[in-house]
């Protein structure tokens, strides 16, 4: 089956199946330092509900993708909705910190296989600079998920408690799986009977060793570390640094969220025109001079939440031009193999996000700018990523 002969998925489901993982991530993050006082933990080893679902997230994206190679995006997008639906139930019941952690990966399992495979999907039904001209409108529209989950979560916390917030995801999990029942054909390219295990063993090395995969990958990878970093640091800033109330740090998320939606809405209105490499250029720049932009205000000025999440929002902006056009060229490198190639460039992209959290959880606590520190690092590190993915395609095959 070629793309353009897939069953092409409505907007909305994917949206539906996407917002899962980027939902159950942030809503949580207001709750971090009543989590803390609740099961008398510090404020690190709470953080871990962040890095762990980064990590059981990015594990699970590494085996989903070749696991729907062969039977079907389909099934293994039901499969993750109803793991995420009980990972969310146990949440809301833990009575201990090891078992609101196990929640949590359970949670993460589920929403990582959704997340991973719709962008899957719609490189099933999709050419390259179409693909990264969809995702960028998809991500626009699910990053409603992001941008209301912190204040939705505030505001559960302050009214009813943080248990009710794991309520509301199970909720979100049964909708969305009887959405998914209703709405989402199969779309993978082969199945059961063409793919044999040993082809989804073989095409990990060989996207690995590919240096045109890696740096896209890779590119992906450094972009969302600076975000995940935001989001394990940013709490305690706001909270226990600012003192402000938990409300007030969902709020002022929304700037965030709405800069990563214009940097979305900017890709898919203009990828197809000007080609997901220089979006994905002006992209890591716009983040870097960001980023730079907001180590100067926070060493020179009065830190507020003002003036830590307005600088932060343009970092969004090249974070939404970014991710679409470099997700697109991963998976395109190897199209015949779009769900292995979304596995691995999800598992890099997690698990770097992952270790960025707890590194980024940790130090806030000690120096709160090493927040910022950490960030530069990473958009750094993209934009350098991303020249090496495109001097590697640009080569002699």
């Amino acid at each position: 089956m070629t793309p353009s002969a897939a069953a092409r998925p409505g907007l909305a489901v994917l949206v539906a199946i996407s917002a899962l993982q980027p939902f159950a991530l942030n809503v949580l993050a207001p709750s971090t330092p009543a989590l803390s006082r609740a099961f008398a933990t510090d404020y690190a080893t709470i953080q871990l509900t962040l890095g762990l679902y980064l990590l059981a997230v990015a594990v699970t994206q590494f085996v989903v993708g070749p696991i729907s190679d062969r039977i079907g995006r389909r099934p293994c997008v039901l499969a993750g909705i109803v793991l995420f639906t009980l990972g969310s139930l146990g949440g809301a019941f833990a009575m201990t910190t090891p078992a609101l952690l196990g929640a949590r990966v359970v949670q993460a399992a589920g929403a990582g296989t959704a997340f991973s495979l719709a962008r899957a999907i719609v490189r099933d039904t999709s050419g390259r600079d179409e693909a990264a001209s969809r995702l960028g409108y998809l991500t626009m529209v699910m990053v409603v998920a992001p941008m209301v989950a912190p204040f939705v979560g505030g505001l559960i916390d302050e009214r009813f408690g943080w248990r009710w917030i794991f309520g509301a995801k199970a909720m979100l999990g049964v909708a969305a799986g009887l959405f998914t029942l209703a709405a989402l054909s199969e779309t993978a390219p082969r199945n059961g009977a063409a793919a044999k295990f040993a082809d989804m063993l073989r095409a990990f090395p060989l996207l690995v060793g590919d240096r045109a995969f890696l740096g896209y990958a890779l590119a992906m990878a450094f972009t969302s570390a600076a975000f995940f970093a935001f989001v394990a640091g940013a709490p305690h800033i706001v909270v226990a640094v600012m003192g402000q109330p938990a409300d007030v740090y969902g709020a002022y998320f929304v700037v965030n969220a709405g800069g990563y939606m214009l940097g979305n809405f900017i890709s898919g209105r203009y990828a197809l025109r000007l080609g997901t490499d220089r979006m994905v250029t002006i992209g890591t720049l716009l983040s870097v001079l960001a980023v730079a932009a907001e180590a100067v205000v926070a060493t020179t000025w009065a830190w507020t939440p003002a003036t830590l999440f307005i600088p932060l929002s343009v970092t969004a902006v090249g974070n939404g031009l970014t991710l679409p056009g470099a997700t697109a060229a991963a998976l395109s490198v190897r199209p015949e193999a779009a769900g292995t190639s979304a596995g691995v460039a999800g598992a890099l992209q997690l698990g770097l996000g992952a270790v960025t959290s707890v590194v980024a959880g940790a130090a806030v606590t000690r120096w709160p700018l090493a927040l910022v520190g950490l960030m530069l690092a990473c958009v750094l590190a993209g934009y350098a990523a991303h020249r090496f993915g495109l001097a590697a395609r640009r080569a002699p095959r």
